[in-house]
């Protein structure tokens, strides 16, 4: 039992200086015959060394004795004595043991060295490892709980969450870890932006704790220091990011709001004054007229109030994907119907190849993405011109091309276009739009699993926009009932 507690060391210690004198001496006694015996010392001398260098000084000495005895037992005259005749056997002895210590004590060094390198190096992978997992964190909680492994890792210890402390131990400033020690272990505390303490962590010491494991904690509490603040400095960018979106959208609204509400509503009680106060003077055409304008002004009313409101939804994830199983025709032939009052001079070209496969979406939005986009080619086409609409499958996703014959985008702007309330000026040559169209499309066809982007435009040539949206992965696509 007792051996079984021994280490490996500790046994190489115990076995080393016994067994390389027993080695030595079969081998002397083995060559004695031609080699002259001062020389056979010479084995005794590296049993000596092989021992310091495995082992430390202590079981090197004891080496070099056991040796000295061994060689004057057997080989020295009187042999099977230990009596010395000859100055040159004391020599011996006295370079044996010359030897034991000097090498034990160098060999003790280079151990010690040898073990400080190795615990180095393992520590500066700890902290390697420590820092990579926690730069991969991408919030508070992650940084927490990660930190909790690592010090458990690292320090041995038990390491556990627990309730943070209503004021943080000490001066501190926000954003900062800060640790404490008691005689049970340590707490480790995170404090918020605003200096409050946000979480803790309680490492239960299994031993008392030294200067080698206070170092140790201050490093990985410094680590986690730096994740800590990171996170913390995001959340912050990104609120700071949220409000100024959330204001220059606020004043997009507004701006939008003031013109393009005004506008069509100046526009109706202009009219509707006019029937009023100039009924008995107007002719039929010119009533008809007014009220026509009433009509297309209030529709266009309608249609702006429709897009702010799925705006709205879609930003604040209120607009659910009720999907169904459509077909191609069915969303183009609702769309060009919606579309037709719409076109006046303008002529829409609808190209639906046969046997397209079905799309799994949601019908109403697709339908209206699909509508914004030729909207907006409608109001951008000359008198006259001519949009197309063409649906196509592309590997595993269905496409739609509209193509109008307007004034182009520039390469700059084909992304801009997606923008919330971006649009383009062009004189009094087309109608100014709200800038809100193509932004609900994109979200319609993301939430999809979709994207739309111009697919190609020259100057004076026109703009073709391209809607995508993926085609279902199924085994069996559902049947009509006959």
């Amino acid at each position: 039992m007792t051996f079984q507690r021994l280490s490996a060391k500790d046994l190489l210690s115990l076995s080393l200086p016994v067994v390389t004198p027993l080695v030595a001496t079969g081998l002397a006694l083995l060559i004695r015959p031609w080699v002259a015996v001062a020389n056979l010392a010479l084995l005794y001398l590296l049993a000596v060394v092989v021992t310091a260098v495995n082992t430390r000084m202590k079981p090197a000495l004891a080496c070099a004795i056991l040796s000295f005895l061994a060689y004057n037992f057997f080989l020295t005259e009187p042999r099977f004595s230990l009596e010395m005749l000859h100055r040159e056997d004391a020599l011996t002895a006295f370079l044996l043991i010359a030897v034991a210590l000097i090498t034990g004590q160098l060999a003790a060094r280079l151990s010690e060295q040898v073990a400080a390198l190795r615990a180095s190096e393992k520590w500066n992978l700890q902290q390697m490892a420590c820092a990579r997992a926690l730069s991969g964190c991408v919030d508070g909680e992650q940084v927490i709980e990660v930190f909790a492994e690592q010090l458990q890792e690292a320090l041995g210890w038990y390491a556990r969450r627990i309730a943070p402390p209503a004021s943080p131990p000490g001066p501190t400033h926000a954003r900062s870890v800060i640790w404490t020690e008691d005689q049970a272990g340590a707490t480790v505390v995170f404090v918020d932006e605003s200096g409050k303490p946000q979480a803790a962590i309680r490492v239960s010491a299994t031993e008392r704790m030294t200067l080698w494991h206070r170092e140790r904690l201050d490093v990985l509490v410094n680590l986690a220091l730096l994740a800590w603040s990171r996170v913390n400095l995001a959340d912050s960018l990104r609120r700071e990011t949220l409000d100024r979106e959330r204001e220059q959208l606020r004043s997009a609204l507004l701006s939008s709001v003031s013109h393009d509400l005004r506008t069509p509503l100046a526009t109706m009680i202009g009219s509707v004054s006019s029937l009023i106060d100039l009924k008995d003077s107007l002719d039929e055409g010119a009533r008809s007229e007014l009220l026509d304008n009433t009509l297309s002004e209030a529709r266009r009313l309608d249609r702006y109030i429709q897009k702010l409101l799925d705006m709205t939804r879609l930003g604040h994830g209120e607009l659910p994907l009720d999907r169904d199983w459509v077909g191609v025709d069915d969303i183009v032939s609702v769309v060009a119907k919606r579309l037709r009052p719409l076109l006046g001079s303008l002529e829409l070209n609808v190209e639906v190849p046969p046997h397209l496969p079905l799309l799994h979406v949601h019908p109403a939005l697709i339908e209206q993405a699909l509508f914004n986009v030729l909207e907006n080619a409608v109001r951008f086409s000359p008198e006259g011109g001519t949009i197309r609409l063409v649906a196509s499958a592309e590997g595993n996703q269905l496409n739609f091309d509209v193509t109008d014959s307007g004034p182009g985008i520039s390469a700059e702007d084909q992304e801009r276009v997606f923008d919330m309330f971006h649009t383009f000026s062009h004189g009094d040559a087309y109608a100014a739009g709200t800038g809100l169209g193509l932004a609900i499309c994109r979200s319609i066809l993301a939430a999809h699993g979709g994207r739309v982007e111009v697919l190609h435009s020259a100057p004076g040539k026109g703009t073709t926009i391209r809607l995508s949206l993926p085609l279902p992965v199924t085994e069996k696509l559902p049947m009509e009932e006959d």
